[in-house]
């Protein structure tokens, strides 16, 4: 089973459905739920899209780094580009109506940290990494195992009658 894997795009939103590829395949290994897979698209479109937009203005000389890792609690996803940096850990609340001009901040960030499980950021070496947990990822199916063992159960205390 792939336990890493790297996907490197061009600065161009043009290249996103290599990103959609690159998640789908992982996604099909490791069996994930379409729900928990749409948190994983979505938060990873929007760290690539910061860094296409924000970090490289969309330069296509640049580059963006996608990392793939399957560690004991999870599935991770890095995301490094050439850009300047921000301030990760002062960056406003979009949906916070107190700080100015909240309607033009973007949500990016936002939705990232809220469809991970863990989320960093390295100023330094220009990275985000995602976490998704294992767990997270297996509750649809564990929750199905128990409700079939359940039934299956249920089944069993009731008297059978051969014909």
């Amino acid at each position: 089973m792939l336990r890493k894997s790297e996907l490197i795009i061009k600065s161009n939103q043009e290249e996103l459905h290599k990103l959609e590829d690159f998640i789908e395949q992982i996604s099909d290994m490791y069996n994930v739920n379409s729900n928990y897979y749409s948190n994983i698209l979505v938060a990873l479109s929007e760290a690539v899209t910061n860094s296409i937009v924000h970090a490289h203005k969309e330069n296509e000389e640049l580059e963006v780094l996608i990392k793939f890792e399957a560690k004991h609690k999870g599935l991770y996803f890095s995301v490094t580009d050439q850009g300047s940096g921000f301030d990760f850990d002062n960056y406003p609340d979009p949906t916070d109506v107190s700080v100015k001009n909240f309607e033009e901040l973007g949500t990016g960030l936002y939705l990232m940290k809220n469809l991970s499980d863990t989320i960093n950021y390295n100023n330094k070496e220009k990275t985000v990494e995602l976490g998704f947990k294992i767990s997270s990822i297996n509750k649809e199916l564990a929750v199905s195992r128990t409700a079939s063992l359940q039934e299956y159960f249920q089944t069993n205390k009731k008297q059978v009658k051969a014909h």
